[in-house]
């Protein structure tokens, strides 16, 4: 099986990144994407020209897939969404808030956070007889960059909770907003693979992002997977680069 995850940036690359969908649609099984609209209100500023019915237009790419949105929580300006094939037998599909929106705060000694409420996918699905978990997550922002909080830490202790309780193969993927040398990166990799890691990816984010750090995006399995092929893709469709992962 074939997996792809992306953070689209609300689509603001819009027609590269529907033709990117496009064109990886016949050889991939799974799609997982974060800063999926629709919303019900305008997303900040730096966000730029989002695509407000984002999920639609790649619905209407991916015909031969079914397709699960989800938002942290009402009025929010993030967005979930999966797509796996429709010759796939997905016996649920959960959605669990891991974090609710936070308050910009501007109080010295405390954490300055701007932050959507935090959420995942959870999807588990039958593949010629044995069961896989896909957890497609988008993590926390913080303003004072991609480094260990204590919210962040909580966030991370939660989430492998909810791994380890998935059944069956499990993949967690998707931007988690974090370094590779963090305790909270630590925590979801200890006893998994870490593909970041592994492979010694030394950057996950395109051209478009102008910042320093370049790591974002992960994917992270349980021992039970396969690993037959893994790589960040150059596509230049957002101020991320999708991860390509093959698997059994």
């Amino acid at each position: 099986m074939k997996l792809i995850t992306l953070n689209t940036w609300g689509g603001i690359v819009h027609e590269s990144l529907i033709e990117f969908i496009k064109n990886h649609s016949t050889n991939t099984d799974v799609f997982c994407f974060q800063e999926v609209f629709p919303c019900s209100v305008v997303p900040r500023l730096s966000l730029g020209k989002v695509q407000q019915n984002l999920f639609f237009d790649i619905k209407k790419v991916l015909t031969n897939f079914n397709g699960y949105h989800a938002v942290a929580q009402e009025n929010d300006v993030g967005g979930l969404a999966i797509f796996i094939k429709k010759s796939f037998v997905v016996n649920k599909i959960d959605h669990v808030v891991v974090s609710q929106q936070l308050n910009i705060t501007t109080n010295e000694n405390q954490e300055d956070y701007f932050s959507m409420g935090r959420d995942l996918q959870l999807m588990e699905f039958n593949n010629q007889g044995k069961i896989y978990s896909i957890l497609n997550f988008h993590g926390m922002w913080v303003a004072k960059g991609k480094i260990d909080t204590d919210k962040r830490i909580e966030q991370s202790e939660k989430l492998k909770k909810i791994f380890n309780k998935a059944n069956g193969a499990k993949i967690l993927c998707g931007d988690f907003n974090l370094r590779p040398d963090t305790k909270s990166i630590d925590i979801l990799s200890e006893g998994n693979k870490n593909l970041i890691l592994e492979y010694k990816i030394i950057s996950t984010r395109s051209s478009l992002y102008p910042k320093p750090v370049k790591f974002a995006d992960y994917i992270i399995t349980s021992s039970e997977i396969k690993v037959k092929d893994f790589k960040v893709l150059q596509d230049e469709v957002s101020d991320h680069l999708p991860l390509f992962l093959e698997f059994e």
